[in-house]
């Protein structure tokens, strides 16, 4: 009876030994796997941004010159004023001009007068057809005279082509000009062009009326809305650039002045992407990988294609799926077929 107690003791004991082990070892085991925190792959809208420095143009432009050589009469403008298309900016001297046209005219009248006259002496019988062409090509050598003399005087005086603010002089009254001296400038600058050279891999990308704002540092960092106008069609071969021409409909104030820096924020079209921490990223070898999490917590190492890199995240342009869960922190611990526990 003894006996038999204890064989039964002995077993029981044995028994509950092995499992205590087995208990222990199965739960050594899972404290012992690496510890990974995982989340699923993010689908975004995203608009890419390009950040560039841009030159502040005016939308018209015109340096004041003559075509003839003279001396100025009379400067009409005032530095730095508003000037209206078509004002008379300067008069150079044209004594000498309006003396010959004032001839000129006397003459023409009195040889309109002498073929009017023939004319109706013709119709009388009273002179011959000759006399009348005569008549006529004396006229018409005048008139021709008279359309010179008035070009010439027109030469003399400098009109503005267009609205706009009119620059400082570079000649007073008195001073003797050539054709080609600029005495002034003439700006537009109700709106403002602005003038950016953008890398050719973004060439696909920009298009007529892209938004984009302008940051000037000058103006305490005030920022302009503008859209692109014009885009060059070629690429510069030793820069890799493009230029594109923005305007800024509103300078109403002024503040935008030709020659300013302006740091230009141009937004690309949006898209859709997927994105996945910077941590979850692995390069090896100029690829790069990622762990992405199967069942029974099993990781499966994938290679990937990144793109941008935006506030911590990354682009992945090709390698997973929005249902995907990734690993993206404890990838230091862990490789291809690793079974892992999964904290928060």
């Amino acid at each position: 009876m003894n006996s038999d107690y204890k064989s039964k003791k002995y077993i029981f004991i044995i028994i509950l030994f092995i499992n205590i082990v087995f208990i222990k070892s199965s739960f050594t085991q899972e404290k012992s796997l690496p510890q990974v925190k995982v989340q699923k792959v993010e689908k975004i809208n995203f608009i890419e941004e390009l950040n560039l420095i841009g030159s502040i143009n005016a939308n018209e432009s015109v340096k004041i010159t003559a075509v003839v050589s003279e001396k100025i009469k009379s400067i009409k403008f005032e530095e730095g004023s508003f000037i209206k298309k078509n004002d008379i900016l300067l008069e150079l001297e044209n004594n000498e001009e309006k003396a010959i046209l004032k001839q000129v005219d006397a003459e023409l009248e009195e040889s309109t007068t002498n073929y009017i006259r023939a004319k109706k002496l013709l119709s009388e019988g009273n002179a011959s057809q000759s006399m009348i062409d005569k008549k006529l090509m004396e006229k018409k050598k005048l008139e021709g005279k008279f359309q010179e003399i008035q070009a010439k005087l027109n030469d003399l005086i400098i009109k503005a082509p267009f609205n706009g603010i009119i620059g400082t002089k570079n000649y007073s009254n008195g001073s003797f000009i050539n054709p080609g001296d600029v005495i002034t400038s003439l700006y537009d600058i109700s709106k403002v062009k602005v003038e950016i050279y953008i890398p050719e891999i973004y060439v696909s990308k920009i298009y007529k009326k892209q938004f984009f704002l302008a940051t000037l540092p000058s103006i305490n960092n005030t920022s302009f809305k503008g859209e692109v106008y014009a885009i060059n069609p070629s690429i510069d071969k030793e820069t890799r650039t493009f230029k594109v021409i923005g305007i800024i409909q509103d300078n109403n104030n002024y503040s935008l002045k030709p020659g300013m820096m302006a740091n230009i924020e141009l937004q690309l079209r949006s898209r859709e992407i997927f994105i996945v921490p910077e941590g979850a990223i692995i390069p090896e070898d100029e690829k790069s990988f990622l762990y992405v999490l199967k069942e029974n917590n099993v990781l499966k190492k994938r290679e990937v294609v990144t793109g941008i890199r935006n506030d911590g995240s990354i682009e992945i342009v090709k390698g997973i799926n929005q249902s995907d869960m990734i690993v993206f922190e404890g990838t230091n611990k862990i490789r291809n077929g690793s079974e892992v526990t999964v904290i928060k």
